[in-house]
């Protein structure tokens, strides 16, 4: 019997039904349950531990009379207290695909998260707390009561009728006047128009940033890093150009490019094209690389091995440090970021000339600690032959020991204390422990794949504990992004 919903948050005291030691079997009969019949629906409206594949679905919901002409309304999948619902969010993903559902709910009783589905995408529209869900009780049971449910439903099978009536209208003519064939050469225009904006889940701002990622140390995570912030940044709405400036382009190998086989072979352009040809422009060398299933596009610059044999050729050009700054004078990017190698030769030059900001990745260890000085130095250097400042926007730490937390905080102590010790350091912002990456191994065997992690979500070969890895390291470059977005 469903329960009467009301603004009052007495009908809502099943959520408190719960402790940190409740099973996920108590969530689903303390939790989900009443919820659902608070939102309006019969026993009959939803079935659980639905097969999905190997796997079990908890909650299927949609109305009987329904069932046949529309997609289900709303999947639910419950953790259990102690599982953090931001790191289990593949597993409802899939199944919203599988089944067509237009709604999500992944709870574990103290968190709850709504998602939507659109097309193959799905985004994450609200997160909750308990007294969040509280807060905004309106607006959760109009979303997902049974009476929204039954207008969707409704709808749907309304512009299928149609549909299915201009079809037979078409075949009658088809065969009135027309032979069989034609009936399919012909464009019907039976499916709705695309949509011109896709989501766009932070607003985009109106100044853009070239960022070098920075270190002298190699194997600090820095070509990682930039690859998936760059991926995060976009599914942020953001227009991304990431540029391989480094002749061993780890960054473009990382991204799925063969220098050899994506680029020479097929007499395309890179890199070095565009430092060293004046004709050669900037849309010239751009790669659009897009995973379909994630929705997620990359624009790129690959770079080839021919680049390290090029510091001559660069040195006596005119004005070489400004010319990669030069090509991007007019670019149409919200973050553009350059991959340079981690040396300080004249590609570094090149790249910090270009940038209005760095990024500086380290480890939280002695030495890639200890070159943090040096990299301070040379932004001070490039710095004072530009127009414009070259601020340090903060220290990104990578490839962190969760495990050693005695360790990781005399790190954090001396990482502070050589700041505080070299000049500009004081000024430096060491970026928050949400945003620090984990040493995981499933993030350096993304770009091992030639994919950003995000698009790991859809690697059939990883298993169910390296899918649960990829989205914990996931979280931490999401914040990682959301925290450079509003810190510039």
């Amino acid at each position: 019997m469903p329960i009467s919903p009301s603004d009052d948050s007495s009908n809502l005291k099943f959520l408190k039904s719960i402790t940190p030691e409740s099973s996920e079997a108590e969530v689903e009969h303390k939790i989900i349950v009443p919820l659902l019949q608070w939102l309006g629906y019969d026993s009959e409206d939803w079935r659980s531990q639905v097969s999905i594949g190997s796997s079990k679905l908890d909650f299927l919901i949609y109305p009987e009379e329904f069932k046949l002409h529309c997609p289900p309304f709303l999947v639910i999948e419950v953790k259990a207290p102690g599982k953090p619902i931001n790191q289990n969010g593949w597993q409802i993903n899939r199944y919203m695909r599988k089944v067509g559902a237009m709604l999500g709910l992944l709870t574990n009783g103290s968190s709850f998260q709504l998602l939507c589905r659109h097309q193959d995408r799905i985004v994450v529209i609200a997160n909750y707390s308990v007294r969040e869900l509280v807060e905004n009780v309106k607006l959760f049971h109009h979303l997902l009561c049974k009476t929204t449910c039954l207008k969707v439903c409704n709808v749907i099978l309304n512009n299928q009728q149609r549909i299915n009536q201009k079809f037979l209208m078409r075949v009658a003519e088809a065969f009135g006047s027309q032979s069989i064939p034609a009936l399919f050469e012909e464009q019907l225009e039976l499916s709705p128009q695309p949509l011109q904006k896709q989501f766009n889940l932070v607003q985009r701002r109106s100044k853009s940033m070239i960022i070098t990622v920075f270190n002298n140390k190699g194997g600090v995570g820095k070509t990682t890093l930039t690859i998936n912030l760059a991926a995060s940044l976009a599914q942020l709405g953001k227009r991304v150009l990431l540029i391989d400036i480094d002749a061993q382009a780890n960054l473009s190998t990382g991204l799925g490019i063969d220098p050899l086989n994506d680029v020479e072979l097929a007499r395309k352009k890179d890199i070095t094209h565009l430092l060293i040809d004046p004709r050669v422009k900037l849309e010239d060398v751009i790669y659009a690389k897009r995973w379909s299933r994630n929705d997620l596009q990359l624009d790129v610059i690959p770079s080839h091995i021919r680049l390290s044999r090029m510091e001559n050729d660069l040195t006596q050009m005119v004005d070489s440090d400004r010319v990669l700054a030069k090509k991007l004078r007019n670019h149409d990017y919200d973050f553009v970021f350059i991959d340079p190698p981690p040396s300080f030769g004249k590609v570094n030059r090149i790249s910090l000339m270009a940038s209005n900001g760095i990024l500086v990745p380290t480890q939280l260890s002695s030495y890639p600690i200890r070159a943090l000085e040096y990299v301070l130095a040379q932004a001070q250097e490039i710095g004072a032959y530009k127009d414009d400042p070259l601020p340090i926007l903060g220290v990104a730490i990578s490839m962190y020991d969760q495990r050693s937390n005695s360790f990781n905080l005399s790190m954090l102590e001396k990482l502070k204390d050589i700041l505080e010790k070299t000049a500009g350091g004081s000024q430096v912002n060491i970026f928050p422990e949400q945003t620090w990456i984990p040493r995981l191994n499933i993030v350096s065997q993304c770009p091992e794949k030639g994919y950003p992690i995000q698009e790991a979500e859809f690697d059939d070969h990883l298993s169910s504990q390296e899918r649960e890895a990829a989205q914990k390291a996931l979280e931490r470059y999401d914040n990682l992004a959301s925290h450079l977005v509003g810190s510039i």
